[in-house]
């Protein structure tokens, strides 16, 4: 596997502007799909607060994140850790990371602040033009796992905000660990293998790639994203469609 590519952080402000024309597409739960793919939503798990016990995705991200396990070597397969995120989670996530960088650097700007949280945990947004990635059901995390379900090691924890998450920070070391050199194996199939299937990645997190929304736009040099902020169906939402 060739070397994961260096990319800048993104900009924001540039990135918002990128046009959304949503294609209209359903999310669907990523439990439906067989092996090689599992399912582990880890912020259900931790009792994250407004959390849902499923990753949901858009229907064309489930068929590529199929396709990408499908093509995986033999005793490998993909674990999804989360998809679309509701604005409510969102908003935990970037308030807890804030609130913990602030207490261990009190010293930083207010700019300082948000460009390092930002690093890990996008702002919240329901704008309909600018939506926080996972929102749009484009956003998805995973990580690889063996014959037996269990993650592969890939150098940190998925969630850690620390620089030794940034998809190519074993790219950048001289010499390599015999720990350090798998893991950055395992970082390179991850990369390339959901590359090949359309996917672009979050250069500061290993585990965070983008289909169809404005990250996707952003580095994959894209005209428009085809997703915009989405929403879970639910019964009462069938019934007003229904009887409307």
């Amino acid at each position: 596997m060739p070397p994961i590519p260096s990319h800048p952080a993104p900009c924001w402000e540039q990135l918002r502007r990128a046009p959304i024309e949503d294609n209209g597409e359903r999310l669907v739960p990523m439990s439906l799909a067989p092996a090689p793919v599992s399912v582990f939503p880890a912020y259900a798990r931790l009792g994250i607060p407004g959390a849902v016990p499923e990753c949901f995705v858009r229907e064309g991200v489930y068929r590529a994140l199929l396709a990408a396990a499908r093509s995986l070597p033999e005793g490998i397969g993909l674990i999804v850790l989360d998809g679309w995120r509701p604005w409510r989670v969102q908003q935990y996530l970037f308030d807890t990371l804030n609130e913990a960088i602030h207490h261990h650097h009190p010293d930083l700007s207010e700019t300082e602040l948000l460009e390092r949280t930002r690093e890990f945990v996008s702002v919240p947004s329901r704008d309909p033009l600018a939506p926080s990635p996972h929102l749009t059901g484009g956003a998805v995390d995973v990580t690889l796992c063996d014959a037996d379900g269990l993650p592969l090691d890939m150098g940190t924890l998925f969630d850690e905000a620390i620089p030794a998450s940034h998809s190519d920070y074993f790219e950048t070391l001289e010499t390599l660990t015999p720990q350090q050199h798998k893991a950055r194996d395992n970082r390179r199939l991850l990369y390339h293998t959901l590359h090949q299937q359309g996917f672009t990645n979050l250069p500061s997190e290993w585990w965070h790639f983008d289909y169809g929304d404005q990250l996707w736009v952003y580095y994959g040099a894209h005209d428009h994203a085809v997703y915009g902020p989405a929403e879970l169906d639910t019964i009462e939402n069938r019934w007003r469609r229904q009887l409307g």
